[in-house]
C-alpha cells in the first residue's frame, strides 16, 4: 500500500470516528487488507484512535490485526474490548500467536480471557503452550497442523484438508502412527496432483526434518536456514511424537528480534526488560537501566586507565610528541578487536566457527590482523619521521600497531568464543564495550611504560 493510500485510509478512519459513523467504518475497514489497517492503526492513528478503530473490526480481521501490531498496541486493544470480545478474537488466531500474547500480559488479565473460553482441545492446548519456555521451539511452535495416519490415502487426507480451519497450515500434511509418532509428510501440492486411491506410503518423504521442543529458537532458525526451501519444520518431543509446527512467518520474527538483540548486546545495551521500541519511547527509567551495565563496567575501566596515566604523569608531561599518538593507537587496536568480535559472534550464531574450525579460525583473523596492521603501521612510521624525524618514535609506533592488532584480533575472537563454550552465554554481551576499554588500558600502561623505558630518544 502507497503512503498516499496509508495516509488516505487514515484520514477517512479519523473522519468516520469524529463522526460518530459505525456503519460507515465498519465497511471502510472491510474493504481493506489487515495489513493495511495495522499499519495505519500502529504508525498513523493516535493511541487512542487506534483503540477505537479496533472495536470496528469483525472478529476474523481483528484476530489478524492484533497479530501484526506492537505488543503495546496489543495490550491497549485488548484492554478496549469485553472480556468475552478478547477471548473471542484469540481463539481465532493461530495458537502460537495467541500464546505469545497471553505471556506477555498480566497474569490475572490473562486468566480472566482464558476463563472465558469454552475448555476445549483449542483452551487446553493454549494452556500447554503457556507453561513452555517461549524462547524454544515448543515456545514458538503452532498446533494449528494437519496430521493423518500413515496408513490413509490421498483422499481421506484431502478430506482433512477441506475440513481445515481458516487458521490451520494446510501446506504439508504431516503422518503419525498410532502413538502419533512423526513418520513422514507430503506436500498439499502432491495431494492435488495425485488421484485419491493412491496410498500416502507411497509418495511420502520419511527422511523428515524436524525440531526437537527444547531446541532455543536461535537453534531452530539456524535448522531453517539450512534448509531454507521449507514453509513449515514439525516440532517433536524425545520420544518423536508430534507435538506442533514452526512455521517460516515465526522465524522471521525469530531471527529479526535475535538480530535486533545481538546488535543492542554489541552496544553494551540489555533488553530483558523492554523491547527495542521501549529504548525510543519507553519510560525514561528503564531505558536508563538497559544501558547502564557495561555503561558502568566502561567508566570503571577508563576509570583505571586515567589512574594509569595519571602514573606516568612525568612522562606525559615530557614526552608531548610521543603521547599525542595514544588516541590514534587505542582507536586502531579498539576498531580490531570490535571487528573481530563482531564476527565471531555472528560465526557463532550461525554454526560457521565450531570447536573443529576454531584454531584455524584463530590463526587467519590473526594473519588478516597482520597484513592491516604492516600497512597501518607502515603508514604511520613513514608519517611520523616526516613530520618529527625520530625514528625511534617512528619504530616504536610501528611496532606497537602491528603486536597491537593482532593482539585484540586474537582476543576480538577468543573472549566471545570462551564465553560461549565455557559458560554458556550469549557472546554478543562481550562485545564492543570490553574490548575498546580493554584495548584502552593495555595501550596505555603498555605504550607509555615504553615511553617511560626511553624517554630520552622519544623528546
Amino acid at each position: 500500500m502507497s503512503i498516499v493510500a496509508v495516509s488516505s485510509l487514515a484520514d477517512k478512519i479519523r473522519r468516520y470516528l469524529n463522526q460518530k459513523n459505525p456503519s460507515a467504518l465498519r465497511r471502510l475497514l472491510s474493504r481493506h487488507n489487515f495489513a493495511d489497517i495495522a499499519d495505519v492503526m500502529e504508525n498513523s492513528l493516535s493511541r487512542e484512535q487506534a483503540m477505537a478503530c479496533f472495536q470496528y473490526l469483525n472478529v476474523g480481521q481483528a484476530a489478524q490485526v492484533l497479530a501484526s501490531v506492537n505488543e503495546d498496541l496489543q495490550h491497549a486493544c485488548l484492554s478496549s474490548l469485553p472480556t468475552v470480545m478478547g477471548s473471542q478474537i484469540l481463539r481465532m488466531m493461530p495458537t502460537d500467536d495467541a500464546v505469545d500474547i497471553l505471556q506477555e500480559m498480566d497474569t490475572a488479565e490473562s486468566q480472566r480471557i482464558l476463563e472465558e473460553m469454552p475448555f476445549d482441545t483449542d483452551t487446553r492446548t493454549l494452556h500447554h503452550l503457556m507453561m513452555e519456555e517461549p524462547d524454544s521451539a515448543a515456545g514458538i511452535m503452532s498446533t494449528d497442523y494437519i496430521s493423518v495416519s500413515v496408513e490413509a490415502t490421498v483422499g481421506e487426507a484431502m478430506g482433512m484438508v477441506r475440513r481445515a480451519e481458516e487458521k490451520d497450515f494446510i501446506y504439508y500434511c504431516y503422518l503419525v502412527d498410532s502413538e502419533e509418532r512423526l513418520v513422514g509428510v507430503v506436500s498439499l501440492k502432491q495431494l492435488i496432483l495425485l488421484d485419491e486411491s493412491v496410498p500416502l506410503s507411497r509418495i511420502a518423504q520419511f527422511d523428515v526434518k524436524s525440531l526437537l521442543v527444547n531446541y532455543d529458537q536461535e537453534l531452530v532458525a539456524n535448522v531453517f536456514r539450512k534448509y531454507y526451501n521449507l514453509l513449515a519444520m514439525p516440532v517433536v518431543d524425545p520420544d518423536n511424537t508430534l507435538r506442533g509446527i514452526v512455521t517460516l512467518d515465526d522465524i522471521i520474527d525469530v531471527i529479526e528480534e535475535e538480530t535486533s538483540e545481538d546488535i543492542y548486546k554489541a552496544s553494551g545495551i540489555t533488553l530483558e526488560e523492554m523491547d527495542e521500541r521501549g529504548l525510543l519511547i519507553g519510560p525514561e527509567f528503564r531505558a536508563f537501566k538497559a544501558r547502564f551495565p557495561w555503561l558502568s563496567i566502561t567508566m570503571g575501566g577508563q576509570f583505571l586507565a586515567s589512574t594509569i596515566i595519571a602514573h606516568f604523569s612525568h612522562t606525559v608531561a615530557t614526552a608531548v610528541v610521543a603521547i599525542s599518538f595514544m588516541p590514534l593507537l587505542t582507536g586502531l587496536s579498539g576498531n580490531m578487536g570490535t571487528q573481530s568480535e563482531t564476527i565471531t559472534v555472528r560465526g557463532l550464531a550461525l554454526e560457521i566457527i565450531t570447536d573443529n574450525n576454531i584454531t584455524s579460525m584463530l590463526l587467519r583473523e590473526t594473519r588478516v590482523a597482520l597484513i592491516t596492521g604492516s600497512f597501518f603501521a607502515t603508514c604511520v612510521g613513514i608519517l611520523s619521521y616526516i613530520i618529527y624525524h625520530k625514528w625511534q618514535l617512528s619504530l616504536l609506533l610501528a611496532a606497537w600497531i602491528v603486536i597491537s592488532q593482532c593482539t585484540f584480533a586474537f582476543l576480538g575472537m577468543l573472549i566471545p568464543y570462551g564465553f560461549k563454550r565455557l559458560f554458556k552465554v550469549d557472546p554478543a554481551g562481550m562485545g564492543g564495550p570490553f574490548i575498546t576499554t580493554l584495548s584502552d588500558i593495555l595501550t596505555f600502561l603498555v605504550y607509555l611504560s615504553v615511553v617511560s623505558l626511553f624517554l630520552r630518544e622519544m623528546i
